[in-house]
């Protein structure tokens, strides 16, 4: 993509050291936001964080870190702000075992609904806040969810992910790792699942929960009166009642359901 610079100020500042052997640039990118444009960011080895703050604008400040100059000088970091603003990392083809790390770290307006997708390969994907739709994905690394309003989804290969106080949450899906999840609202079905890994779910809200198992245990408290079926294969449980349901499941894994 080309870098579009309709952004309200664009400013570059950069900063080599050779202390400790850390070399870094910093970009900072401010630009004018309406309702339901995209954010988006894509990092290959780097941490997303995302907050809001009281501006009608999103601010993206991006830190580009490596042990050497080289490999710092082969690190491109395209946007496009033409709509909203997008960010995509390219390393340059002859320095695919680059070292050098981005990190963004992201202010997005309270109140204003965005299209927002975070992705990283290596790193860890945060958001406090915001409304409209997300989508997070980390292949290795972990993903915090909170105070966000709105349709969300979180992904991760290998490591954690915490969701809490979104009630549009809807899919957390992770293959190694566990989910945490505080539900104390809710405004549509939740599918939760794990391949190998565990599931822990703070539930403060009525809603129909369909549990199952294949290799792991299935722990509830006595609050809400649920029963553990042994089946052939695992464990199942279902319990409550309500407008929506929640839909919890691993393969090897144990899940646990509190209050």
């Amino acid at each position: 993509m080309k870098s579009t610079l309709t952004c309200l100020s664009v400013c570059l500042v950069l900063v080599s050291s050779a202390f400790a052997g850390d070399y870094s640039t910093v970009e900072n990118i401010t630009v004018q936001i309406s309702s339901e444009d995209p954010v988006e960011i894509f990092t290959i080895n780097g941490n997303i964080n995302v907050e809001e703050w009281d501006s009608d604008k999103v601010e993206v400040v991006y830190t580009v870190t490596s042990d050497n100059q080289e490999d710092l000088d082969f690190v491109t970091v395209e946007y496009d702000t033409s709509i909203g603003i997008i960010c995509e990392v390219e390393y340059d083809d002859d320095r695919e075992n680059s070292h050098a790390s981005v990190d963004f770290a992201v202010k997005i307006p309270s109140g204003i609904d965005l299209a927002i997708e975070l992705v990283s390969i290596n790193g860890d994907v945060s958001i406090d806040g915001g409304t409209g739709e997300a989508f997070l994905e980390v292949v290795n690394g972990s993903i915090t969810a909170a105070n966000f309003s709105g349709k969300l989804e979180v992904s991760a290969v290998n490591g954690d992910i915490e969701v809490s106080e979104s009630p549009g949450f809807r899919i957390a899906e992770l293959v190694n790792g566990t989910i945490e999840c505080i539900i104390n609202a809710i405004e549509n079905d939740i599918e939760i699942a794990v391949v190998n890994g565990s599931i822990i779910l703070d539930l403060g809200v009525d809603a129909l929960v369909e549990i199952e198992t294949v290799s792991g245990t299935i722990d509830i408290v006595e609050a809400f009166n649920a029963r553990v079926i042994e089946n052939i294969v695992g464990y199942s449980s279902e319990f409550g009642e309500g407008e929506y349901s929640i839909e919890i499941s691993t393969v090897s894994g144990d899940i646990s359901i509190v209050n």
